[in-house]
């Protein structure tokens, strides 16, 4: 069984309205709701445990660990550190940065510097700083993967994490971000299967997105919603949910220690595939309804997807 997650469009931090609208969607996973309390932040934990629905990931994101100006990238590394350690204690399966580019200042911009080995070394020993001072107790530390950055495929995941060589290191898979040319976009199909028998026993999360290749003399691929692309979701989930098997039982019992509990019992799942970018709720619940079509087609099952409503 395979979980899903996405955005549910609400500014409610009400712990029962946030499950109803999950369940609703027939999500089984979530982002972490933005609730500044401490306490109303673990009720909504807690709720989300009961009603066996996990925190998939907190995001990192734009802090450059490349920038050429010294003091700034050391501002950015103890940032994930500080983001690495939320995602440890509210018991989210990982904390995902970005790859770096080589600029001061900012971050994003295209280059061949960002490829270079100076650019993979300084960005091993940026990932073994982040893990070695916070210790993480079950959280992983992700990389998003990206065509302008490291990792910028399954080869360059693979050497990085060998070269990270840290338990605490793990996998985020993107396969629209990693659609970056004709042939990887249009035999998508082999490229995810290549993908995963590479990588895919260290994923811990996914994004489920889309890509398409236009007719443009030159090379142009657009980003859009799951099921308005080219990318093969038949092979996407099927090769998915061979990562890990989930059990089916919720978790139970669920009090003010819950975390530790959590992190073990979600450890062993496959990793839940988190729907992205999407303008509001109709666009998500198509997007949601697209993917339930391709697990029945597969013979894959979403946990929860019997209790989505139209």
């Amino acid at each position: 069984m395979l979980r899903l997650g996405g955005p549910v469009f609400t500014k409610s931090e009400d712990p029962v309205e946030l499950v109803r609208l999950h369940r609703e969607m027939g999500f089984s996973a979530a982002f972490l709701p933005p609730v500044r309390d401490a306490a109303r932040r673990h009720d909504v934990i807690a709720a989300f445990a009961q009603a066996n629905i996990i925190i998939s990931e907190i995001g990192a994101y734009g802090l450059n660990v490349l920038d050429t100006d010294e003091a700034v990238r050391e501002r950015n590394i103890e940032a994930i550190k500080e983001r690495l350690r939320f995602a440890d204690e509210t018991g989210a399966l990982c904390c995902i940065m970005q790859g770096g580019t080589v600029q001061a200042g900012g971050w994003g911009t295209p280059s061949a510097e960002n490829f270079s080995k100076e650019a993979f070394d300084t960005t091993v020993a940026a990932i073994r700083a982040i893990l070695d001072d916070v210790k993480p107790r079950a959280a992983k530390l992700v990389l998003e993967t990206s065509a302008h950055r490291l990792p910028d495929g399954p080869e360059e995941y693979l050497e990085l994490l060998k070269a990270v060589d840290r338990p605490a290191f793990g996998v985020h898979f993107d396969p629209a971000n990693l659609a970056s040319s004709p042939r990887r976009c249009l035999r998508n199909g082999d490229f995810l299967r290549h993908c995963f028998a590479l990588i895919g026993p260290h994923i811990i999360c996914a994004h489920a997105k889309d890509a398409v290749l236009s007719k443009a003399a030159s090379v142009h691929i657009d980003e859009c919603p799951a099921g308005q692309g080219q990318l093969d979701y038949h092979t996407y989930l099927q090769e998915l949910a061979k990562c890990k098997q989930a059990p089916v039982v919720p978790v139970k019992g669920v009090s003010r220690t819950l975390i530790m509990d959590l992190q073990a019992f979600y450890a062993k799942q496959s990793p839940p595939l988190m729907l992205e970018h999407l303008a509001n709720a109709a666009e998500t619940k198509r997007a949601r309804d697209f993917l339930f079509r391709v697990a029945k087609d597969v013979d894959v099952e979403f946990i929860h997807s019997a209790l989505a409503t139209a």
